[in-house]
């Protein structure tokens, strides 16, 4: 008699976020339904960690595609071989002059790719090399912030736009700036005007809002110039978003397949760990719509 295939099972980590998927084999083809089930759970738990993966860059790369299109990553440097939309993030990158590639950028709480003109739905991110402890990834439930955002707060953030560009000139200075990312921004702001985006993002698959930037790459908020833009971002997280109930901190291990809804979320990398130690992991994007 044939041993039964593991069926895919769906539980949730916290109360307010988080969720993990058993019983599922990425590099087999899915059907319908399955598909459907952890397309729901991403969205519906805003981070969700598929378990007990073996994939090489190739067949990472086929296992997102059941979500939809892939994008490219931005910053094309660091590339997984052969697999051109797939992108590498390690703390042993140099940068262009030799040196290590400066991260701090994915330290700070963000949304990604909020310069183009449709972010990626989905950000996923698969562990190939971990240090002993640490380095996790955090998310945190903009949706549920907003929710609980009293109404005057909600009433003066509804309007808002942000306009982005590849780094914010007030951070441009920052220790979060890899100086090839200045470099390619300068390039990047003499091409085109900055992309407006709603602060407020309603979201495309079930009609909630959320707070939703890119603190570095918000060069201002539309009537503001970019100094109070910081000041204001900084205490919307501060005051409003980052409260322990609506957020989820993922500690790796080998095997997880980690999908955030940018949609509803903020996230950040944890640079808590040992830096001689290796941390490498893949990361892929699906193409998501126009914010609105």
């Amino acid at each position: 008699m044939l041993a039964e295939k593991p069926s895919l099972t769906i539980t949730k980590l916290t109360d307010t976020i988080g969720a993990e998927a058993t019983g599922v084999d990425m590099r087999r083809p899915l059907d319908a339904e399955t598909r459907r089930a952890l397309n729901d759970a991403v969205i519906d738990h805003v981070v969700l960690v598929i378990r007990d993966q073996h994939l090489t860059a190739a067949e990472y790369q086929a296992a997102l595609e059941n979500f939809g299109e892939l994008m490219e990553d931005q910053n094309r440097r660091y590339l997984a071989d052969g697999v051109p939309l797939i992108s590498v993030l390690s703390n042993r990158h140099k940068d262009s002059q030799g040196r290590p590639a400066k991260q701090a950028a994915n330290a700070s709480w963000h949304t990604d790719h909020t310069n183009q003109e449709r972010p990626p739905k989905f950000t996923s991110l698969y562990p190939v090399a971990l240090p002993d402890q640490g380095g996790g990834t955090s998310v945190c439930n903009a949706r549920a912030a907003y929710e609980a955002l009293p109404d005057d707060m909600r009433r003066r953030i509804d309007p808002m736009q942000t306009a982005n560009t590849l780094i914010s000139s007030a951070r441009a200075g920052s220790d979060a700036a890899n100086p090839d990312i200045v470099r390619d921004q300068e390039k990047a702001a003499a091409a085109r005007p900055p992309m407006i985006q709603p602060l407020v993002r309603t979201h495309p698959e079930r009609g909630t809002k959320a707070i939703w930037f890119h603190q570095n790459k918000t060069e201002n908020i539309v009537g503001m110039d970019p100094e109070e833009t910081q000041a204001f971002l900084t205490e919307l997280l501060e005051e409003h978003v980052l409260k322990p109930e609506f957020i989820y901190s993922h500690e790796y291990r080998l095997g997880d397949l980690l999908l955030i809804d940018n949609r509803s979320a903020l996230h950040r990398a944890g640079f808590d760990f040992d830096h001689s130690q290796h941390r490498m992991l893949y990361r892929g994007l699906v193409r998501g719509d126009k914010p609105y």
